[in-house]
């Protein structure tokens, strides 16, 4: 683990790519709906995570994150436990697809809830203790994205990738293009990943 100033970065391989795990409540939930809907392999993750987080919170967390839209459950999403939950399990399905696909990750950091996703993803954080922690708002160590990206970038990546919310939020199931574009949105620098012919790779 390399440590600048307090942010800790995670080496997680060989890979010339940096993932940051950002921190907050801003998932565009509609993005996640689009990706479990039409990846298998980011339900599979979610369902994982929210089978953990499930026990440590008053409703299932699918119920809270695929309510409709403006309803009261959906409104759950704005309070701390239902908020960090659902953005830790979306950022880690959305790792894992990541590396099904093949991206090689040589290092992650994170920030707030991210820090304990980041911390997960590197298997220093068992599931069970990173979903108590979430839940409970604890952190790893306390960090600001901009100095976790610096971080990053001091430890010679210049290949990041964002493990959060996309900008936009606007894709839907099965929108494979949308889809794909949308991910493309999460690089922050370095050369583009190709993104749909890292899925295609994977097609049977």
């Amino acid at each position: 683990m390399h440590d600048e100033g307090r942010t800790p970065v995670f080496a997680v391989g060989g890979g010339d790519t940096a993932v940051l795990f950002t921190g907050g409540h801003d998932v565009r939930f509609g993005m996640a709906r689009a990706l479990y809907g039409t990846f298998p392999v980011f339900r599979d993750r979610f369902d994982a995570v929210s089978r953990v987080m499930d026990v440590r919170l008053p409703l299932p967390l699918a119920a809270v994150v695929f309510a409709p839209e403006g309803g009261i459950d959906a409104r759950l999403l704005r309070r701390g436990a239902f908020g960090r939950a659902a953005l830790f399990a979306y950022q880690v399905a959305l790792y894992r697809m990541w590396q099904d696909w093949g991206v090689e990750v040589g290092a992650v950091a994170g920030e707030g809830t991210g820090a304990l996703a980041a911390a997960h993803a590197a298997g220093t954080l068992p599931l069970e203790e990173a979903a108590r922690c979430a839940v409970a708002g604890r952190r790893v160590r306390p960090a600001a994205g901009a100095r976790a990206e610096r971080a990053l970038c001091a430890a010679g990546f210049r290949l990041l990738l964002v493990c959060g919310p996309g900008r936009f939020g606007t894709g839907q199931v099965g929108q494979l293009p949308g889809l794909l574009a949308e991910l493309g949105e999460l690089q922050l620098c370095g050369p583009r990943i190709d993104f749909e012919g890292l899925w295609r790779a994977t097609r049977p």
